[in-house]
């Protein structure tokens, strides 16, 4: 895709808006490095945005829409994404959310695709509701109150269930499918341009088509003009300077990072949209107290882009407009603590001359949800479990859960790096290991392998010593899972042998072509720069497997193994300290990450040992409960994952020394590599 770079932006505090961006391409074809791009134009590689909506949740609410427009719609979903449907159809008399299910279980049988499917009105997740502690959509009826906003927070809910990185939202009543595609593409190009895990992506149609004797092309809606207008007034007052950068205040197409969007609070019905606004400039711009520093250290980004479809629906009428949508679009602004007089002053004149309120009235308060975070997961997956599988179409995928999860004692979780570590370092040996690590199969707790190892290398590790628990490889790129290992569905995104895989990093050929350019660049800069000293960079990829074999004093078939990359590369790079350093500075800038493990640098897409960590983490809260998670390592590769759990041990390296890196509640183990090891869990 290419976007019309912006020069718009607004800073408030850690908040940054984006003007709106235009698509100039939808599809730029395949990458050319070659190719240098206008200054004015902003490229998004197509494997970025491949690689995003395998993490991303299409949410597509529908209250008895036309079917056929349900189907269109369906079909345009990018196969990669998981659909989840959220129907409040009716269920009486004719019973239309039969008919979506069927609808849906067709779908996902011909394009061999998996989707969930839940009725707002299922008592079931109303109950998980309660049980998890957030009754604040629930009804005293037990039932999920109707309302868009409801709807949505559920769809939140289920995605982060489903491990998902991020969550859209698609209308059901767009007539013009390729609208809905365009729609997840403009999602994902604006989440891999984003900087910070906290972002959100708003959609602004080009036109919004009418039936006006003849087909009438309007560019945008009555209420978006009003509400983008008190909004821009609202953060000119802010910022003292006048801006009207803001053009999706009611953005119903719109989508989130979930790291964001459990963060928010929303208002009830059709305030959910500016709602979202107006949560992100309270938590985080600092003019209240900021409450997530998270949030406040890495930035919050909202993108805004102009569509090339239009979107084309049902005419639902003045009346729907000015009161179901107009009236809590401006009382959310309204009764914001940050709003000022006069904009008060402006939104109270506009309400009265359409006749919302009377004059001397104010906007009734619209009713507040808070953060989803405050939501207990495990909880909630737990209350859920008996009627987990009837969520799911095809029919019979996942396989049916006879039980609910019962919550009793923690359980522990061990992950463990693999080279000097459980594996000493020159002898690759694991013997003093053995007892400690024998002991823990005895009492049923998981070694996960989190290392820089292939599949390859670590499915043959694990066969040797009797481990049938998931594993994480080539430092956080993906996650492999033995089939049935969980009770719960997860989403992933591909099948190996036995294992389904989540993938975090990026695929092995891209990286390699990123990789190429970047040292090309970086020889033609030393060729300039004869202060820099000389570089030398070997990648295990370009390499035979005998080099391998002597470079690392692994086996032939075990350097064989390693070289069988599916995500990064190993490179041995020698060189002067400015050389290495400037190498290392532009894997970085171009956003690729680098790990030194003692001897090699292990380049990845982006992810780490630490994300990988945190996302199995918490499939193992979803199925199993309370979980107290064990981190054993002995480099500064090992640094995030060590922080992303409840107890990180360091072993001693080669020279009897423990790596040095600043991390709370550090323990440290002694000896080196699986004697370090054993040391380390004898007492667990």
């Amino acid at each position: 895709m290419r976007l019309e770079r912006t020069r718009q932006a607004e800073h408030l505090g850690s908040v940054t808006v984006f003007g709106v961006r235009r698509v100039l391409e939808l599809d730029s074809g395949p990458k050319n490095p070659q190719l240098n791009e206008a200054a004015d134009v902003q490229k998004i590689e197509r494997e970025a945005i491949d690689e995003i909506e395998k993490k991303l949740a299409i949410v597509l609410p529908v209250k008895d829409e036309d079917l056929k427009v349900f189907e269109g719609v369906l079909s345009a979903i990018p196969h990669e994404c998981f659909i989840i449907v959220l129907s409040n159809s009716q269920r009486e008399g004719v019973d239309t959310f039969r008919a979506e299910r069927d609808i849906l279980g067709r779908f996902c049988q011909s394009t061999r695709r998996q989707a969930m499917i839940v009725h707002q009105k299922d008592p079931a997740v109303a109950k998980a509701l309660l049980d998890a502690g957030y009754p604040e959509i629930v009804g005293n009826d037990k039932l999920i109150r109707n309302g868009k906003s409801e709807g949505m927070i559920l769809g939140i809910i289920l995605a982060k269930l489903l491990a998902k990185e991020y969550v859209g939202f698609i209308d059901t009543d767009n007539y013009i499918p390729g609208a809905a595609l365009e729609y997840v593409k403009h999602y994902a190009a604006a989440f891999s341009l984003s900087k910070t895990p906290f972002s959100m992506a708003r959609i602004q149609w080009r036109y919004k088509p009418k039936i006006m004797g003849e087909l009438y092309f309007k560019k945008w809606g009555r209420v978006s003009e009003i509400t983008n207008k008190h909004l821009n007034n609202l953060l000119s007052a802010m910022g003292k300077f006048e801006t009207e950068v803001i053009k999706t205040g009611n953005a119903g197409e719109h989508a989130m990072s979930l790291a964001l969007a459990e963060r928010l609070t929303y208002g009830t019905g059709y305030a959910v949209e500016t709602q979202e606004i107006i949560s992100i400039l309270e938590q985080f711009t600092g003019i209240l107290p900021v409450a997530n520093k998270d949030v406040s250290e890495k930035g919050l980004e909202v993108y805004q882009t102009e569509t090339v479809n239009p979107h084309l629906h049902a005419d639902k009428g003045d009346e729907h407009v000015v009161l179901e949508m107009m009236m809590p679009s401006l009382s959310v602004i309204y009764h914001s603590p940050l709003c000022q007089d006069k904009t008060k002053e402006a939104i109270l004149r506009e309400l009265t001359e359409v006749g919302c309120i009377k004059h001397g009235e104010e906007p009734p308060k619209v009713r507040l949800m808070p953060p989803p975070q405050k939501l207990d997961m495990p909880k909630f997956s737990a209350s859920l479990a008996a009627e987990m599988s009837k969520l799911f179409v095809p029919e019979g995928s996942p396989s049916p859960i006879t039980q609910s999860r019962v919550i009793g004692p923690a359980q522990k979780v061990v992950f463990t790096d693999l080279d000097g570590t459980l594996l000493h370092p020159s002898t690759y040996t694991y013997a003093p290991a053995l007892d400690s690590l024998r002991r823990l199969q005895s009492l049923n707790i998981p070694i996960v392998f989190c290392s820089s190892k292939t599949r390859a290398e670590q499915i043959e590790l694990r066969q040797e010593l009797s481990i049938n628990d998931p594993f994480i490889v080539e430092n956080g790129s993906a996650i492999f899972i033995p089939k049935d290992y969980f009770h719960l569905p997860f989403s992933y995104d591909r099948i190996a042998n036995d294992y389904q895989g989540i993938e975090l990093g990026m695929g092995y050929e891209v990286l390699k072509l990123k990789l190429a350019a970047i040292l090309e660049t970086v020889r033609a800069k030393l060729l300039d720069n004869v202060w820099a000293g000389s570089l030398s960079v070997r990648a295990f990829g370009d390499i035979s497997v005998e080099d391998v074999a002597r470079e690392t004093g692994l086996g032939l078939k075990a350097a064989a193994a390693a070289k069988q990359r599916e995500y990064s590369e190993t490179l041995k790079i020698h060189g002067s300290r400015q050389a290495v350093e400037y190498l290392l500075n532009e894997v970085k800038k171009s956003g690729l990450s680098y790990a030194f493990g003692g001897r090699f640098y292990t380049i990845t897409g982006g992810n780490d040992k630490g994300k990988a960590v945190k996302v199995l983490t918490e499939l193992y809260k979803l199925n199993r409960g309370q979980v107290y998670t064990v981190g054993i390592g002995d480099s500064e590769n090992d640094a995030k994952m060590l922080a992303a759990v409840d107890r990180p041990i360091l072993v001693q390296n080669r020279e009897l020394r423990w790596a040095k890196f600043k991390l709370p509640s550090l323990n440290f183990a002694r000896g080196v590599g699986p004697e370090g090891w054993n040391n380390a869990l004898a007492s667990l």
